[in-house]
């Protein structure tokens, strides 16, 4: 259980006003970025370094061919491009993810699930001379089933990562928010409905693979209720401030409620409070690499983040205790291009690794470490495909093991037909104590804003327990087309 704040807000509510009136100016269709992040298309692209102008037509590809590109759109190019001069940009995007389980977990069987996307940004220095303001909005389709709940036996990595938050909502409302630039962008403030995953601990290349470990944070920090990732909005701000081209420092505050009666709700258009129960504040420095002559690109990202709220303890939720404690994060990500394979800006060899470490007395996780390989235009004849490979471990607080254990040694949970039990805290089949997974996956580029992905996936002690299910393989699809 957790401690609830009652209390409302005069000034969130003037804002969402502000905001309700601009969402239905511009109609609900939009441009989809990927579902948690700010980029364009789903393949993420690093922000273009600060470069002269001879190193610049170094990063371009004269001989690229734009109708083989999946991060081109495929049907909205030419009305965006219209449409800019007059500080307008739409589009939808459809992502399918589709996971069949052919060994091992609870059971075989497969299950699909996708997202629609339809989502708006506006230049009003362009519409009305506001300079540096900018508003966005997206509006979502969800639908489809969770393999990882229904085959795999894993509560917490989904091997679908489009699948989260609540799910199967004709209509759900992803974010809307103000965007105000200064000092020729220098600094950047945020606010209104957000997510805390739309800027913080974001990797460019991390939702290149299926399964949820990695997309769109590392699953250790997303996995927490403070840290809302997509498709989970709250009220909250955020300022960054640009130290030099490369680097920069940003701070937010964020409402931290939990998931069904907060985070919007099931529409995402519910914006009252009532469920909120502290402040999330996260903080982040950043350093975007470019090194040498062939620009060997990169990030470098450290942050952590503070929840106010009181949570119960493993212990207390066990036995009954009462304790409680907050919620603490840690983070450290990295991805950098070890060899470029041609001009294009993100064509090269990449290496990815990330470390997120959680307060062990209320949090799902303890610690979580992804490292892999991402590699884009190493096929001269097929430049805009990609391979890539991740491997993950993770580790579950020893709380959470022995309150599992109190549990199953006083009666408090049934055996079920699996093998496991019913009912144990963190939703888990056994006691849990850490996993490995992997992934492989091959990016096809089909045509303009198409992309094809299929998929293997191996999770070693599923759901973090030993001697309950067998390791499971599974075999996934997933599509991609930005129209």
């Amino acid at each position: 259980m957790i401690n609830k704040l009652n209390y409302k807000s005069y000034f969130w509510t003037c804002i969402s006003a502000g905001f309700v009136l601009t969402f239905h100016c511009v109609g609900a269709v939009a441009k989809p970025v990927l579902h948690q992040k700010r980029t364009k298309t789903h393949k993420h692209i690093l922000p273009a370094p600060q470069v002269n102008q001879e190193a610049a037509s170094t990063l371009n590809n004269p001989r690229g061919d734009p109708d083989s590109d999946p991060s081109q759109e495929l049907l909205l190019g030419k009305v965006n491009k219209y449409l800019d001069q007059y500080g307008i940009q739409i589009g939808a995007s459809w992502l399918t993810e589709t996971a069949g389980i052919v060994r091992g977990g609870k059971r075989k069987g497969v299950d699909y699930a996708h997202q629609i996307a339809f989502s708006v940004d506006m230049d009003w220095e362009k519409i009305v001379g506001w300079k540096g303001f900018s508003t966005h909005a997206m509006i979502l389709n969800l639908a489809g089933r969770n393999a990882s709940t229904d085959y795999v036996g894993d509560a917490q990595i989904q091997a679908q990562e489009i699948y989260g938050g609540g799910y199967d909502r004709v209509i759900h409302m992803n974010y809307l928010y103000g965007e105000q630039k200064l000092w020729d962008g220098k600094i950047d403030i945020k606010a209104g409905r957000e997510s805390v995953g739309n800027d913080f601990a974001v990797s460019p290349f991390a939702c290149q693979f299926m399964l949820i470990a990695t997309c769109g944070q590392p699953r250790s920090i997303q996995s927490q209720q403070g840290f809302s990732p997509w498709p989970g909005t709250v009220w909250g701000a955020r300022i960054l401030y640009n130290t030099s081209a490369d680097t920069f420092v940003q701070v937010g505050a964020y409402e931290s409620s939990p998931w069904g009666t907060g985070k919007g709700g099931v529409s995402g258009f519910t914006w009252g409070v009532k469920a909120a129960t502290g402040v999330f504040i996260p903080v982040e420095f950043g350093y975007n690499s470019n090194f040498g002559k062939k620009h060997l690109n990169g990030y470098f990202r450290v942050g952590a983040g503070f929840d106010t709220s009181r949570f119960d303890t493993w212990s207390s939720q066990a036995t009954g205790s009462g304790k409680k404690d907050n919620r603490t994060q840690f983070w450290i990500m990295m991805g950098q291009m070890l060899y470029r394979n041609d001009p294009v800006q993100d064509h090269g060899l990449y290496v990815i690794a990330n470390w997120g470490h959680d307060s062990p007395t209320t949090s799902t996780f303890k610690d979580l470490y992804n490292l892999g390989f991402l590699d884009r235009g190493f096929w001269g004849k097929r430049p805009y495909d990609q391979f890539g490979v991740m491997f993950t471990y993770y580790t579950v607080p020893r709380g959470l093991g022995r309150a599992q254990e109190y549990q199953i040694n006083h009666g408090q949970v049934q055996p079920d037909i699996y093998g496991g039990f019913s009912s144990l805290l963190n939703g888990a089949p056994g006691i849990q104590s850490n996993a490995m997974l992997f992934e492989a996956n091959y990016g096809i580029s089909v045509y303009r804003g198409i992309m094809i992905m299929p998929v293997f996936e191996y999770f070693h002690n599923v759901g973090a327990t030993r001697k309950i299910y067998n390791d499971a393989a599974v075999l996934g699809f997933r599509t991609n087309i930005v129209f």
